[in-house]
């Protein structure tokens, strides 16, 4: 019997599994929620499991063999020293909570490091881990406690995991910088939609004045949101006609209205707060394109709004931190983090170029098709794992071709 230990992290896993037992469709985020993805393989592998869940609002449940339960973070919140023994804390529960289970398989899907777990590898017990963001920032060297993190991490990779399902080529260029050539067995993953989700979509009017670009996602410093302003001004002083549509909440919201309006920008934003997928539609449909202008200093594993503006038939222009650019190509216009010259120039090509724009938007339609592809899902993934161990052979690897074409690197 097939016996898996899961952590899905912060998201609201309790609310997946309810629409999971009650054979509803996954209502939680745009994507098809990876917690979902792995309750989805247990049934098709016939596998029990526990999964746990950062989630505030968790109460233990079970079905169908499945089992979930809500345990604190010691890390969340945490910096420094402080914040690596919060990781040892959370690791020794996890282990705690997989040997009562008896698992014989531990999927981790946090920023858990791998040698924490070598109690459970030397008991038999197979491990593998879900990498959804960078190993390290790429902006700047770790500091001491990374590095000796990274360091202790290094062998598991090469000769004690199972397998590591990584997200996105960026990360599995940094595992493999990290361990070597001889690391163990990676499975990439692309994150899955599904089509009805984007169906009736209106096409974008290219030739609308003025252009209208969405922002969707949390509204911090560092997914580059306060840049839209400096972005905005410049477009300004140089004629040219656009809005920002500003879809979600988070902490830089004030400072984003106090610099809208002390730049006196107002007529050219328009800021929504958070949005359901209805709301969300509706605004997306009034755009012509999207904007995912990430700073180089926020560990980007791969950026699912991008490929969710090109689901909606709307190109972006996006930073060169999101390793989503690398499965796109004439879809995306590709500005370097943080070049706030560079976004200008690209709105102000496309808004030029109306031309430009459409065959852009054209290009939207084929390059979307591998992100409704369940054979490259996080699901597909977990199917390798769970029978390579069902078969006691080696995890079958995993290389998810990226793209090139047309990406304009605005610099």
């Amino acid at each position: 019997m097939l016996k898996v230990f899961y952590t899905a992290g912060p998201g609201n896993a309790f609310g997946v599994f309810e629409d999971w037992r009650n054979g509803l469709p996954d209502a939680s985020t745009s994507h098809v929620a990876y917690s979902r993805q792995f309750m989805d393989a247990c049934r098709r592998h016939g596998a029990q499991a526990l999964i746990t869940s950062y989630h505030g609002a968790g109460q233990e449940r079970q079905a169908h063999g499945l089992s979930i339960v809500r345990r604190p973070d010691p890390a969340q919140g945490r910096r420094g020293l402080a914040y690596h023994r919060g990781l040892l804390r959370r690791a020794q529960q996890n282990i705690r909570d997989a040997t009562r289970f008896g698992a014989n398989l531990v999927v981790l899907t946090e920023d858990s490091s791998p040698a924490h777990y070598m109690p459970l590898i030397r008991r038999g017990v197979t491990v593998v881990q879900a990498l959804h963001t960078r190993l390290w920032r790429e902006d700047r060297a770790p500091g001491l406690l990374g590095r000796l993190r990274l360091r202790a991490m290094a062998p598991r990779y090469r000769r004690d995991l199972a397998a590591v399902l990584s997200c996105s080529d960026v990360v599995t260029r940094q595992l493999r910088q990290l361990a070597g050539p001889d690391h163990c067995p990676v499975v990439e993953f692309l994150p899955l939609y599904r089509a009805e989700h984007y169906d009736g979509m209106s096409a974008p009017v290219i030739d609308a004045q003025p252009l209208d670009i969405a922002f969707v996602g949390r509204i911090e410093a560092n997914k580059g949101v306060l840049d839209l302003v400096e972005i905005a001004r410049r477009l300004r002083m140089g004629g040219g006609d656009c809005r920002f549509h500003i879809c979600g909440t988070g902490s830089a919201e004030d400072a984003l209205r106090q610099q809208i309006a002390a730049h006196g920008l107002e007529g050219m934003f328009r800021l929504y707060g958070w949005c359901d997928r209805d709301r969300l539609r509706a605004v997306i449909g009034r755009c012509q394109l999207g904007i995912v202008p990430t700073r180089r200093d926020f560990i980007e594993g791969f950026n699912q709004v991008v490929v969710e503006t090109i689901l909606s038939g709307r190109p972006a222009i996006v930073s060169d931190i999101c390793p989503a650019v690398n499965y796109l190509a004439d879809s995306v216009t590709v500005v370097p983090a943080g070049d706030t010259q560079g976004y200008v120039r690209a709105i102000r090509e496309l808004a030029q170029d109306r031309d430009r724009l459409a065959r852009h938007v054209a290009a939207c339609h084929a390059e979307s098709r591998p992100f409704l592809d369940e054979t490259l899902s996080f699901g597909a993934a977990l199917d390798r794992v769970f029978t390579a161990l069902r078969d006691g052979h080696p995890v079958v690897p995993r290389a998810i071709p990226v793209r090139s074409g047309d990406q304009t690197v605005s610099r």
